[in-house]
């Protein structure tokens, strides 16, 4: 195993920075960013691997100069995914390092339960790369995404659905916030193609034991469902009636880790397609992509390690210093956040962020991946 995999995830941009990837140049001061995310727990691998994109890409600043002559610095804490924890990371960090800008932050009850603790408002500090896609965190001032929401996956979704001519359907959903406001749009859009689902299962949350799902679904023999889940219930659904002999397709949306699921499955992931907010680091047409690789191939780091979610890292740091850049040398949270919100059309290579002070959501790009026989991840 290459000495470099085993690291922590908060310790890596120590690493990169401190063993011989070069001198970075001399730089005025240490603006702070901040990450508080899974690094244990069910959602681990996404919390890792979004830390690491982070890490190469504020590697990369720092190495050509910072932004605006400032050296950028990362304080990661892991909440475990439990939402008391994101919260008092949250305010620890905010009182002593005062970060211009939190990168990711994971789950429904876990951003809800920071945005009540009003913490970010005290401060003025944004958060950039939300990973829910939920609709009521689109219009919160604070949060800046640059990923689609659950409506524009599930619509990709059902479209995708509607060009194979599929009619009967089956909306299996994880019985949390995120997964009942999926299900809410896919009626009103299953109604508007004049559709009925052929079976509407409500998992308990958090549960693998799927039973009682897996025989609701198999029931009902669907040409495909709709799976909206976080990846060990989703990957339980999948061996569940992969077991019972169905066949029928199983499109996911993106709270289903790919990577994750495969590792989970192995060969029962085979056929799975996935919505995916971020261009593919798979097949690397886009020109961040390409950075992206680069990067990780001139740090050593094995190229496992790039997958939709370090990309979404590094796309999340990319827009964060192009906002630093513009808001000029001596930049605080609040004149962050505002030059986000002029953020228009910026293209950060084949990929692109749309902010305004009246929209904080910076991309509606939706693709479709899927999981194939070799166990690759494909678009």
């Amino acid at each position: 195993m290459s000495p470099r995999r085993w690291l922590r995830p908060w310790s890596v941009l120590i690493f990169l920075l401190g063993a011989g990837f070069g001198n970075a140049p001399a730089l005025a001061k240490d603006v702070w960013v901040a990450q508080v995310a899974p690094f244990g727990g069910a959602l681990a691998q996404a919390g890792r691997d979004f830390n690491l994109g982070i890490t190469v890409a504020l590697n990369e600043i720092n190495m050509t100069g910072g932004v605006n002559g400032n050296r950028l610095r990362l304080v990661s804490r892991d909440d475990g995914y439990r939402s008391k924890d994101t919260v008092s990371h949250a305010r620890e960090i905010l009182q002593k390092y005062e970060p211009v800008a939190f990168l990711g932050m994971w789950g429904a009850e876990n951003i809800s339960a920071v945005l009540q603790s009003k913490l970010l408002e005290s401060k003025g500090v944004p958060v950039i790369g939300v990973t829910s896609g939920m609709a009521e965190f689109r219009i919160t001032p604070a949060l800046f995404h640059i990923r689609a929401g659950y409506k524009d996956e599930v619509s990709r979704i059902l479209d995708q659905m509607q060009t194979m001519a599929t009619t009967r359907i089956a909306v299996v959903y994880e019985d949390e916030a995120f997964g009942r406001e999926a299900w809410d749009q896919a009626q009103k859009m299953l109604a508007a193609r004049q559709l009925k689902p052929a079976t509407v299962v409500a998992l308990p949350s958090s549960n693998v034991d799927v039973a009682p799902a897996v025989t609701q679904i198999v029931a009902a023999d669907p040409q495909a469902v709709l799976l909206v889940a976080n990846t060990p219930v989703a990957g339980a659904v999948i061996s569940g009636i992969r077991g019972k002999g169905l066949k029928s397709l199983v499109f996911a949306t993106s709270t289903v880790n790919a990577e994750q699921l495969v590792k989970q499955l192995g060969a029962a992931a085979s056929g799975t397609a996935i919505a995916q907010g971020m261009p593919s680091p798979y097949r690397i047409k886009t020109p961040v992509a390409q950075d992206f690789r680069k990067q990780i191939v001139a740090l050593g780091i094995d190229l496992e390690r790039m997958n939709f979610a370090s990309l979404e890292g590094y796309v999340a740091t990319r827009v964060l210093a192009e906002g630093l850049r513009r808001a000029g040398r001596d930049v605080d949270a609040k004149a962050l956040a505002k030059t986000l919100e002029s953020m228009r059309r910026y293209d950060l290579g084949g990929f692109w962020i749309d902010f305004s002070a009246a929209n904080h959501e910076g991309s509606r790009y939706v693709d479709m991946s899927i999981v194939g026989d070799d166990g690759r991840i494909r678009q």
